[in-house]
This record gives C-alpha cells, sequence and structure tokens, in this order.
C-alpha cells in the first residue's frame, strides 16, 4: 500500500488518530471544515495524507480531480495568501491547492 489523501476526524479524546501522516512533508490537517454532523471535539472533517499503509476510519479521496471537486463544495467565500502579493488574500483556489496535495502524496510514495 502507499500514502493516500483522505478525510478524517479528530479521535473522540480530540487527538489527531494515528493513520494521518507524521512526515513533515504532509500537509498537517488542511481544509477543515464543520459539517455539524458529530459533536465536538469531532465536528470537524478534516483533509491529510495517511500514513503508508494505514486503516482507520477515514474516506480516501483517489484522484487529485476528485480532491479538486470535493473543495469547491467546501470552500465557498475562503480566502488564502496571495502567492504574488505578501500580506495581500486572494480567493480560495482549489486547482492549485488540489495539485500542491497531490505534488505532496506523489512525493512521499516515490
Amino acid at each position: 500500500m502507499a500514502h493516500q489523501v483522505i478525510k478524517y476526524r479528530l479521535t473522540a479524546e480530540g487527538t489527531i488518530p494515528e493513520f494521518v501522516c507524521s512526515s513533515n512533508e504532509s500537509i498537517g490537517g488542511s481544509f477543515g471544515v464543520n459539517d455539524g454532523l458529530e459533536d465536538s471535539p469531532r465536528d470537524w472533517l478534516m483533509v491529510e495524507i495517511s500514513e503508508d499503509g494505514a486503516t482507520g476510519d477515514f474516506e480516501v479521496i483517489n484522484s487529485q480531480e476528485d480532491l479538486k471537486s470535493y473543495l469547491d463544495s467546501i470552500s465557498s467565500g475562503w480566502i488564502m495568501p496571495d502567492p504574488d502579493n505578501e500580506g495581500l488574500n486572494v480567493a480560495f483556489n482549489s486547482t492549485s491547492q488540489a495539485a500542491s496535495v497531490w505534488e505532496k502524496l506523489d512525493n512521499l510514495n516515490a
């Protein structure tokens, strides 16, 4: 198996599950959204890269396009730092963010 892009929730104790990649090359629980489907601390659905061969309570995002579609569905109104103008923000770019995540995934799986 390999590392995978996943959607997950914190444990019932509010900690990061063991199946989440601990490498500095990962994405650090990015793109969180409070979906209201669980009680706190499990009320936020996060996107991350899994440990190599991990199993657990998560949903795999199978492709960069699937990740982009998911980000499109949750990111209305999000902003991000403007890569060309320090101190300014621009609209969230799901295409570039999905590409960035997939590049990190590919690097971890190389």
